[in-house]
């Protein structure tokens, strides 16, 4: 089983505690620490622009968490108190923008006060200088992350083009055969039908090339109805699977992912990267996961199968 991808930000001054963190959460989480210097780990890399690392890493992580720490003096209407750093707020903002709130927290010394601004914000306090305090702050965390949905539609690129593609054809095909009770080709009404979703195992730069090529290796017949509300008929292609009739789509939409990462991600961003790769992985995988939740939402994960080309 692949383990979700963490971050954890802090202040130079208490990566102790980031190492700390890093030990507890390890059981359940592939965890890199924003210092890290390993170079397949490292957020920050030598000669690189420092608010285009942040970009990317918000890509290419699934969980983010902030630790805020008494590292500053601010001195806010007479009062002089005691704040985290400003690049950790702006790490928490950025990450939080990102992942949404279900997908950040931020672990932070009791003794800080807190900006009304937080409210929302997943928080979970310890004591400075108290070891169990941090540990359960940490583990808190962890059984919050474990709780929130891990297939929950968010606003990553891979799942607005899911949530499309499932509007566009699988919701109206699906409903269309309920309706219909089947479907009917060269006179023979079919009541038994299959729905097969055929995913590719990497995108590729061409998608459209990708599927003909996978399309090329699997007897097909494209058929087409009308459905209620749409503009154009539904096209697609089936083939007939012990007397039964099976749907087969190659979703060239996912074509999408790979510019919409291209236009988030800083235009100095080498695109060839490995970096870059692992983050299309996670986009196609995303994508995946929005659908199977938009299926068992609308109640068609029985009738339709997603496939990876690995499993074909």
């Amino acid at each position: 089983m692949i383990k979700k991808k963490l971050f954890i930000g802090s202040s130079s001054e208490e990566l102790n505690l980031a190492q700390k963190a890093k030990a507890i959460l390890a059981a359940d989480f592939d965890v890199t620490i924003w210092d890290e210097k390993v170079w397949d780990n490292s957020v920050f890399r030598i000669n690189q622009n420092f608010l285009s690392d942040l970009l990317k890493a918000t890509l290419q992580f699934d969980y983010g968490i902030l630790l805020g720490t008494m590292d500053d003096k601010v001195e806010s209407r007479g009062q002089v108190l005691l704040q985290p750093r400003d690049n950790v707020l702006f790490e928490l903002g950025l990450f939080t923008g990102r992942l949404g709130t279900s997908k950040c927290a931020f672990i932070i010394d009791k003794n800080i006060k807190l900006l009304s601004d937080f409210g929302g914000l997943s928080l979970a306090q310890f004591e400075k200088g108290n070891d169990k305090s941090f540990e359960e702050a940490v583990k808190k965390v962890i059984k919050f992350f474990n709780s929130s949905l891990d297939d929950e539609i968010n606003f990553f690129p891979s799942a607005t083009l899911a949530s499309v593609y499932f509007e566009n054809l699988i919701g109206p095909t699906c409903r269309y055969l309920i309706e219909n009770g089947g479907f009917e080709l060269d006179g023979i009404k079919y009541k038994h039908w299959k729905f097969y979703v055929l995913m590719p195992d990497r995108i590729n730069q061409d998608v459209n090339l990708q599927f003909e090529t996978l399309k090329s290796s699997i007897a097909t017949r494209n058929v087409s109805f009308k459905y209620a509300g749409r503009p154009r008929n539904i096209s697609i292609d089936s083939q007939i699977r012990d007397e039964n009739l099976v749907f087969i789509d190659f979703p060239t939409i996912i074509s999408g992912i790979n510019f919409a990462i291209a236009n988030l991600l800083p235009h100095d961003f080498n695109g060839l990267s490995l970096d870059y790769e692992s983050i299309l992985d996670r986009e196609l995988r995303r994508f995946i996961t929005s659908l199977k939740k938009l299926l068992v939402e609308h109640g068609f994960d029985e009738m339709v199968i997603v496939k990876r080309e690995s499993d074909l």
